[in-house]
């Protein structure tokens, strides 16, 4: 079995379309079905059904996925450390970052790295935080920056921690939001629970109609004076209006932290211990 054959076994396990992974892994149908024979054919058993809601994992590709994936990764590795040179740092460090510290933070990070480790490849992908847990678990990058909080009993470093702020055009009350519609946008579990919770605290009515994503837009609509929000501080740099921190009755302050989330094994990569220090760094949390 191949790298390329552990990709296929992966993508469809994501996809559950031939057709989808086809096109992913630049191939043809044809030339996909093929090799998924050859595999089957090599393993001596059935990987996959396929049924009118596309291509479903047997059993024992299901038993086998997790082992063949930690394989791939142990290569990795293998591959990584082979290739370093003495006295020279470079291979591949593969990271996630959320959406929020790839747009404010992130360059400078990048800057710092590039400059000190040029011949180091670096394979960096922003998404939503919930995704980018998801595929640290699943092995496919080697830390992820996460806003938020996930479960995690590994390498955790907190990099920040703000405050989450109400957002409005000019000075409120709290008991003059419930007449104004509240912009509100996706984000994960954590935020969420603690969002709802600071709103019923307060007795404020999440009155919305209006889901957007793009903080920009939002921006633009609040300092007109379309609706209110509540964001973290790390997105208000340039923000031309009023923001507030918020607390819950309590007296606990409400705030969003950033976390650097790791594999300590992956530390046996230098370019991966490199890329964590220089984070660090950047971020004011080094030691």
């Amino acid at each position: 079995m191949t790298d390329k054959d552990i990709e296929i076994l992966k993508d469809l396990s994501e996809t559950h379309n031939i057709t989808k992974t086809a096109q992913r892994l630049f191939t043809t149908q044809s030339a996909l079905t093929k090799r998924i024979q050859a595999i089957e054919q090599e393993l001596g058993c059935s990987l996959f059904i396929r049924s009118k809601k596309g291509v479903l994992l047997t059993p024992i590709s299901e038993a086998i996925l997790p082992h063949v994936c930690a394989i791939q990764r142990e290569l990795m590795e293998i591959r990584e450390l082979a290739s370093n040179p003495e006295g020279e740092l470079a291979g591949t460090v593969k990271v996630g970052v959320a959406a929020n510290f790839a747009r404010y933070q992130l360059p400078g990070v990048l800057e710092a790295f590039i400059a000190r480790y040029p011949k180091v490849d670096i394979e960096l992908s922003a998404k939503r935080s919930p995704d980018l847990y998801q595929e640290l678990l699943s092995g496919d990058i080697n830390l992820a920056i996460i806003r938020g909080e996930f479960p995690w009993a590994e390498g955790d470093i907190v990099l920040s921690e703000e405050p989450v702020c109400l957002v409005t055009k000019r000075p409120m009350e709290e008991a003059e939001l419930n007449a104004l519609p509240f912009i509100d946008r996706t984000s994960d579990i954590s935020y969420d629970a603690g969002l709802s919770r600071w709103m019923n605290e307060h007795k404020i009515h999440r009155k919305t109609g209006l889901q957007i994503n793009d903080v920009d837009t939002i921006m633009q609509l609040i300092e007109r004076g379309i609706g209110w929000t509540v964001l973290p501080e790390i997105c208000l740099h340039h923000f031309q209006g009023v923001q507030k921190p918020l607390s819950f009755r309590s007296g606990e302050a409400f705030t969003r932290r950033t976390h650097l989330l790791y594999r300590p094994d992956y530390f046996q990569l230098p370019q991966v211990q490199a890329f964590v220090d220089t984070v660090k760094e950047e971020s004011g949390t080094a030691s």
